[in-house]
């Protein structure tokens, strides 16, 4: 059994891009709306920055991953046909089941989860607490 150590604490980068970028070209034209999404929605928490958009971009591609492999076992179902009449598991199975996993993880460090988003931190929209004041971030409820 492993045993995992505690979340790093989010910080919010001050100061975040005033504009979004434009897409990148090879994200599918199908996944655009996602990707202006949350781009406005981190610039709108000022938390948007050059140097986010290759988690954007993961998380984007992932998200982009985990759909693809649902519609591949919608069409094909969970077992397919392995030859010579012996069922064996959809390889889409895998794939969405890895993409999954990338989009909870990204979209937690991007704070799109309601848990991460509930956090102060990853608000954007407040002052940081005044020196000495040890219960700044506990008092917002």
């Amino acid at each position: 059994m492993s045993t995992k150590g505690r979340k790093a604490d989010l910080k919010v980068i001050e100061g975040g891009k005033a504009e979004v970028s434009p897409v990148p070209a090879h994200i599918p034209a199908e996944m655009h709306p996602d990707w202006l999404d949350v781009c406005e929605d981190l610039r709108g928490r000022k938390m948007l920055t050059n140097a986010m958009s290759g988690s954007i971009d993961a998380y984007i591609m992932a998200l982009w991953n985990m759909r693809k492999a649902q519609e591949a076992l919608d069409k094909h179902g969970p077992l397919i046909d392995g030859g010579k009449g012996i069922l064996k598991v959809n390889p889409a199975s895998s794939m969405l089941g890895k993409a999954q996993s990338a989009v909870l993880r990204l979209s937690a460090e991007l704070g799109l989860t309601p848990a991460s988003r509930s956090r102060p931190k990853m608000k954007g929209d407040r002052e940081p607490s005044a020196e000495g004041d040890l219960f700044g971030d506990l008092m917002d409820f």
